[in-house]
């Protein structure tokens, strides 16, 4: 795992599968996760203007 501004990055020796984003989605109900082969990444949630 390591931290790109707001967004936590997991990245894998191999590629992660559909099984992998669902167990990360669930634990992070209110944000949104995607999967790219071996990278899944955890979005900061959108800013609200002032």
């Amino acid at each position: 795992m390591s931290r790109i501004g707001d967004a936590w990055v997991a990245t894998a020796a191999g590629d992660f599968d559909l099984d992998d984003l669902t167990l990360v989605r669930r634990q992070f109900p209110h944000r949104h996760v995607t999967l790219d082969g071996d990278v899944i990444t955890i979005w900061p949630r959108p800013t609200t203007p002032r």
